[in-house]
């Protein structure tokens, strides 16, 4: 994930949405949660549902740029 606030993080991972519909995430069994935002530093997209977030993280999984690199999930 890449989270506006520190960066690329990886592990498990638990996610939500904030009242506005930004997507969150947090290393489980932690207590601070991230928004997840992106490499250009735009404005974060919203999410109707959890569930929604959660396909499209699942769809991402283990995508890789033309060099091998794995490329975080970004919104």
């Amino acid at each position: 994930m890449m989270t506006r606030e520190t960066g690329t993080i990886s592990g498990d991972l638990d996610i939500t949405l904030d009242p506005e519909g930004f997507g969150l995430v947090r290393y489980r069994e932690t207590e601070d949660w991230y928004t997840i935002g992106n490499l250009d530093d735009d404005e974060p997209r919203t999410w109707k549902t959890g569930a929604e977030l959660a396909e499209a993280i699942t769809k991402g999984i283990g995508a890789r740029d033309p060099a091998g690199n794995t490329i975080p999930f970004e919104c």
